[in-house]
């Protein structure tokens, strides 16, 4: 017994010292050594030559993250060196707003801080789960940190936030900080599409009739097409029992006219529908291409909507014109005639009988697939059937993922990108549908997704943006915005759209009679911008009801102190000077003709904007509009006032 212990004793202490032997060795072979002396061997043959460093670990403590890294080790910024003459590794990070030192490398870039080898950095194993983000998704750890608000700095997240609140996402999977886009309302689609036939092939093929459009495909078999028709079908009232009213006489009358038809056509011009809605690709991106409306809706339903479409659909952001019947009938015939898709042949399903129980299976499909998470269907109790929730996604550990046979990285970023190309790869039972993502969509979302972290930041590194509270205009003026729906576009107090110009200050901006005829006869004065001004045929008296407002509410009180002006023609001629020669502002402003597209057309500027509004704007754009590109020129005040006296003589 004691000969076999001693047997192990001899052995065990070969093998110790065997290991310390080997050790000084092995720890000289490692990677960040060789990575060191690297460094070294490549700035000693740099003409400037950098110093040699010390061979030894370097790490940063990140103490408000209660974390240490490792990186320093290996990327080693070569000081004094031209970057171009340098490894890729060696080369000084760009230029950012964070205090490395303070922060670490791992907040943004993930990784295993503490490994000081290659593979155990940077890889996936099994003990870290978190590998380096490949660079194409660095900005997602920005959204960790910056809440609520978006960044000139990272415009991919900016944008996947964007794509999943205008796809609906949060429709099935809880998401935060991104808000719903309207979505129409299935509410008397019975009495909307010119038949069962057409919704027949919009199931079937969402892209084959719109190419752009945001349903995405549920790959529907045959069966379930069939019965979730006939249940949508049946569904013929509106909200609150509204039915449309019967066509009028007029359109009955004169439907197939050619100058009835050319009247509609002429109003549809004038009032500029293609600045939001598309014909044939050409014109607007804020609404739904038109080219097919009339092989989607009945002639009934697309007068009624016209006539009111808050009515109709609930939410949806498009005016209320103030077209007379008649008008309105003549838009409709000529929607109707023009419109069409004339692909469509053949009827399908004449001979359709539905099945007895074609009414409780077809719900069991609208709630299969979760229909009621986009689409309002008022009068049924269906739950929500949603998908699993997100706001934690970048933290899902890889056993808690499945990836069936699928042959690509076990990482959280591979599995979330193939899950958007291809989404029911992963398992027959997927219910998510394939949207129309393009390469470059995919990963912006994905970025976005990726942003998704459950970290335990302290609150003085986390920057929340300002949410201001909703701005809604008061009395007779918000009756009007809500009708017009002048917030699509326009921004009042941080609420409403960024496509058209904020009006928070319009009443100190805008000269009153300009306003009125511009509100009567919209015309652009922005050459290179896609959307127009709507004429929204307003009347005299609703014109007055927004003005009064515009010059009450809308006002900014520090632009009306008294400023004295030198109208005379010296005065002109000097502003005409700089104004061509110094400043060169005929760069981006065209004056009868000539000049540049970029900014608006200047023409009658004199009767369109106040003069003590120019004079600030030209002095400081940037207070006014944070991120515009009319450059701040440093020019003094009297410099302004003789530019500002000559666009004044522009009638």
């Amino acid at each position: 017994m004691k000969e076999t212990i001693y047997k192990i004793y001899a052995i065990t202490s070969v093998l110790l010292l065997f290991v310390l032997a080997v050790s000084p060795f092995r720890n000289r072979a490692t990677d960040w050594r060789a990575v060191q002396n690297y460094y070294n061997k490549v700035a000693a043959a740099l003409p400037d030559t950098p110093r040699q460093i010390p061979i030894k670990i370097r790490q940063i403590w990140a103490r408000d993250l209660d974390r240490v890294d490792r990186c320093p080790t290996c990327h080693i910024p070569m000081k004094g060196a031209d970057p171009a003459d340098v490894p890729h590794l060696f080369r000084p990070h760009p230029k950012m707003y964070h205090d490395t030192g303070k922060l670490g490398c791992t907040i943004c870039h993930e990784g295993q801080g503490s490994a000081t080898n290659y593979a155990d950095a940077h890889l996936p194993n099994e003990s870290w789960e978190h590998p380096t983000l490949p660079i194409e998704f660095t900005e997602s750890s920005c959204g960790r940190c910056h809440l609520d608000k978006n960044l000139k700095e990272t415009a991919n997240l900016n944008q996947g936030k964007l794509l999943v609140n205008n796809f609906k996402c949060s429709a099935c999977h809880y998401l935060p900080h991104v808000s719903n886009t309207f979505t129409p309302s299935l509410n008397g689609i019975g009495s909307k599409v010119t038949g069962r036939n057409w919704l027949v092939r919009w199931l079937k093929s969402p892209k084959a009739f719109h190419e752009k459009t945001k349903m995405p495909d549920f790959f529907l078999s045959a069966k379930e097409i069939q019965l979730l028709t006939g249940f949508l079908m049946t569904f013929t009232t509106f909200r609150d029992s509204l039915q449309p009213a019967p066509l009028p006489d007029v359109y009955l009358r004169n439907k197939n006219d050619e100058n009835f038809i050319d009247k509609g056509k002429t109003l549809f011009r004038k009032a500029h529908c293609i600045s939001c809605h598309a014909v044939d690709k050409q014109g607007g991106k804020l609404a739904v291409d038109l080219s097919k409306v009339a092989s989607k809706a009945n002639e009934k339903w697309l007068f009624n909507y016209i006539r009111n479409p808050q009515g109709f659909q609930p939410g949806v952001e498009m005016p209320q014109f103030g077209f007379s019947a008649e008008e309105i009938a003549a838009v409709t015939a000529y929607i109707v005639s023009e419109f069409i898709d004339w692909n469509i042949h053949d009827a399908i399903d004449t001979d359709y009988k539905p099945e007895p129980d074609f009414f409780a299976r077809g719900k069991a499909i609208y709630y299969q697939y979760n229909c009621n998470g986009c689409h309002q269907l008022s009068g049924m109790e269906i739950a929500q059937n949603r998908g699993p929730e997100l706001t934690e996604i970048s933290d899902k550990r890889i056993y808690q993922i499945y990836f069936e046979n699928v042959t690509i990285p076990h990482t959280i970023f591979d599995y979330v990108t193939t899950k958007l190309k291809t989404p029911r790869i992963f398992g027959k039972t997927m219910r998510m549908p394939q949207f129309n993502f393009t390469d470059e969509d995919r990963r912006v979302i994905a970025t976005y997704l990726l942003s998704l972290h459950k970290i335990n930041i302290p609150d003085p590194l986390v920057q929340r943006g300002n949410i201001l509270p909703v701005y809604r205009p008061p009395g007779k003026a918000g009756i009007l915005f809500s009708k017009f729906r002048c917030l699509k576009c326009h921004q009042i107090n941080g609420t409403g759209g960024t496509v058209a110009p904020d009006l928070s200050r319009v009443g100190s901006r805008l000269q009153k009679d300009w306003l009125t005829q511009f509100l009567k006869t919209p015309y652009s004065i922005r050459p290179l911008i896609e959307e127009r001004m709507l004429k929204l045929s307003m009347n005299s008296g609703e014109i007055d009801i927004i003005e009064n407002y515009f010059f009450t509410a809308l006002v900014d009180d520090s632009l009306a102190a008294d400023v004295k002006w030198d109208r005379s023609a010296i005065a002109v001629t000097k502003g005409q000077k700089l104004y061509r020669e110094k400043y060169g502002c005929n760069s981006c402003h065209e004056i009868r003709g000539n000049g540049g597209f970029l900014g608006p057309i200047l023409d009658g500027v004199g009767k369109r904007l106040q003069p003590n509004w120019m004079l600030h704007w030209i002095l400081n754009p940037q207070k006014y509009i944070p991120d515009t590109i009319e450059p701040r020129t440093g020019m003094s005040e009297e410099e302004a006032k003789v530019i500002v006296a000559y666009l004044m003589s522009l009638k």
